[in-house]
């Protein structure tokens, strides 16, 4: 009986940490762009900034199994998301051309997301289960999704540069587009 209540207590647990996390983050989607609302942490005013986007590519499902033989069990079933975090993102000062900007920056790891489910795709069809081979596309392109944002606040002068915020929102825009 003693097991019975600690499995129940263990999977109500594990539902209600799913519950959660599940509201702390929103999966870009291009039908769903940010607002406001979803910024929820308290501003850091130790960084000179109006606004904090935090995002991560993931790979699903997070708790794969790698055999002794370094290949991923069920390769076949990975995919790549981009998640922004509600509780680590924030804002100092609202205004709508900054909301865009904090948005693109979003877009830009959706699309790195697409570009590493792509490379993925190559090795499943490869029939490739190696786990070091998914693991150096993804690092490969996560750190191009790294330069690539900061060579958009960069340019862009973190979005104060408006013409030139507009052709980024063009170039990332057409990028996404051509993996739909």
């Amino acid at each position: 009986m003693k097991q019975t209540v600690a499995l129940c207590v263990i999977l109500i647990s594990l539902f209600l940490s799913t519950q959660l996390n599940a509201q702390d983050t929103v999966e870009w989607s291009k039908d769903r762009k940010l607002n406001w609302s979803d910024f929820k942490a308290a501003p850091n005013l130790d960084i000179v900034a109006y606004a904090l986007t935090s995002y991560k590519i993931e790979i699903l499902p997070s708790d794969i199994m790698v055999d002794s033989d370094e290949n991923i069990q069920d390769y076949e079933s990975l995919t790549v998301v981009a998640n922004f975090y509600t509780e680590h993102s924030w804002v100092y000062e609202k205004s709508a051309y900054l909301l865009l900007h904090e948005q693109l920056h979003f877009d830009i790891a959706a699309l790195y997301a697409f570009k590493i489910q792509a490379e993925f795709e190559k090795l499943k069809a490869q029939k490739n289960a190696n786990y070091n081979s998914y693991v150096s596309v993804y690092q490969e392109l996560w750190e191009e999704c790294l330069k690539t944002q900061k060579s958009y606040d960069k340019e862009t002068q973190h979005g104060q540069l408006v013409t030139i915020n507009d052709t980024w929102i063009d170039k990332i825009t057409e990028g996404i587009n051509a993996f739909e």
